[in-house]
């Protein structure tokens, strides 16, 4: 049978409590003190961002060019995001401390890959859940499948 009584008083002595740091030694713990989590420390990104700035200056067009001949010319709204999202890959992977080698190709194949995700994505959105409970939907799909008959 578990006993409900605290330690202290069943008798048994209490358990020793672990000696705190600043108990052994003297020294009293201090705000601020050690050094920050490598996650959550302020990295210095200068090189990155010069690497970045020297990258745009030299390769916008390329990056833009790649996007108008992969994706419709007429959509300059979406050829501009797609460079965006580019550039700001492009700005994680230096951030990451992983470097550029061939500039040209690698800005190149980023630009075609994000644009084939685009198509990729665009294609599951336009795929609809119908409610076939629905009458004006049941009725929508009669008409589809009648016309096309």
């Amino acid at each position: 049978m578990l006993s409900m009584t605290p330690p202290a008083l069943s008798g048994r002595p209490p358990l020793p409590v672990r000696p705190q740091p600043h108990e052994r030694d003297g020294r009293q713990p201090q705000p601020g003190g050690g050094q920050p989590h490598p996650h959550t420390a302020q990295h210095d990104d200068t090189a990155a961002r010069e690497l970045l700035a020297a990258l745009y200056t030299d390769y916008a067009p390329l990056v833009v060019r790649t996007a108008v001949r992969v994706l419709r010319p007429d959509d300059r709204d979406l050829v501009d995001d797609l460079a965006q999202d580019v550039w700001l890959d492009t700005w994680r992977h230096l951030l990451r401390g992983n470097e550029v080698h061939h500039p040209a190709g690698f800005l190149a194949t980023r630009t075609r890959r994000r644009a084939i995700d685009h198509y990729r994505l665009a294609r599951v959105r336009r795929e609809q859940a119908t409610d076939y409970t629905d009458d004006v939907a049941l009725h929508r799909i009669t008409r589809m499948i009648g016309d096309a008959a």
